[in-house]
């Protein structure tokens, strides 16, 4: 099983157990990661330091991602489909959403 050590509070490490018995300072990582806060039986994600401006970069380079994985439906020898259209136009909207960049309606690909 995976757990995660506590040192001070504080995921410092997850590894491989079989047993949380092995070191008095784990937990089983149902969820988490180095980094998080754990206090009494509870782990929290660490605040998101990030700007928007970050945010807005980080999540323009997701978009990217998204276009660069559809780029085959516009070669030359390909019809891309109305549906694909729709998505690609989608995606290249998502800076023009109301919560961007700190909400994101990502559209679904066809």
């Amino acid at each position: 099983m995976r757990a995660h050590v506590i040192e001070n509070g504080l995921v410092v490490n997850t590894i491989e157990v079989d047993s949380l018995d092995y070191m008095p300072n784990l937990v089983e990582a149902t969820e988490g990661g180095i980094g998080w806060s754990y206090s009494n039986g509870v782990l929290t994600a660490p605040a998101d330091t990030r700007t928007d401006a970050e945010i807005a970069e980080d999540v323009r380079a997701i978009r990217g991602i998204k276009l660069t994985e559809t780029d085959w439906s516009a070669l030359g020898d390909v019809a891309m489909t109305d549906e694909m259209k729709t998505y690609r136009q989608a995606l290249r909207d998502v800076p023009t959403q109301a919560g961007f960049p700190n909400t994101i309606e990502w559209p679904t690909s066809p």
